[in-house]
């Protein structure tokens, strides 16, 4: 019976030793390594075909990507990001940072998110992208036309089954903001 629990301990503490990792220290410092955030291209990405005019006008077909950055290990107050990236068929490329959930009655330019949307009533909330690059295709028109996005808001049906995609690009401020301006909705559907 002792060999037994004695042949277990040693099994346990032999895998638990295969499973650590030696940190090295970088060659001119006493810093500990850091670990990096996952390369953009980590999370799978989605192809959807563009429904509306506004959509095929702006991207063509369009790639949406999700990717999460972690902090620096040195920033004490940092939070885990999540990075929104569409990626047009026409050469359109926007990359934008999640900054909020709003209320599909969220007003734009005297509008709701849910009329401009046509979003279902059941529907509580969408989400909104502040915008931080943007490369328009070679026409020079993206998915606010010739201004540039300040933000955009992204909105897929929960529902099993639903393969459609919203998108809508806001000029001049955040949703809800005075100077919000909003642009052409794009709609798209699963390819």
């Amino acid at each position: 019976m002792f060999a037994r629990a004695a042949l277990i301990a040693a099994a346990i503490f032999t895998l638990a030793s295969c499973d650590q990792v030696a940190v090295q220290t970088p060659e001119g410092g006493g810093d500990a390594a850091q670990l990096e955030a996952p390369a953009s291209g980590a999370e799978p990405s989605r192809v959807f075909a563009p429904v509306s005019d506004a959509a095929r006008a702006a991207s063509g077909d369009l790639t949406v990507a999700m990717s999460l950055s972690l902090p620096d290990a040195s920033e004490q107050s940092g939070s885990a990001q999540e990075t929104l990236t569409l990626t047009g068929a026409n050469g359109l490329a926007i990359e934008a940072a999640v900054t909020s959930a709003v209320s599909p009655a969220t007003q734009v330019q005297g509008q709701t998110l849910r009329a401009l949307m046509s979003l279902p009533v059941e529907e509580p909330q969408t989400l909104v992208y502040r915008v931080s690059s943007q490369t328009k295709p070679s026409s020079g028109q993206g998915i606010c036309g010739a201004d540039d996005p300040a933000f955009v808001v992204v909105w897929e049906p929960s529902a099993p089954g639903e393969e459609t995609l919203k998108v809508l690009g806001v000029t001049g401020g955040a949703p809800g903001a005075a100077g919000a301006r909003a642009c052409p909705l794009l709609e798209y559907r699963r390819s």
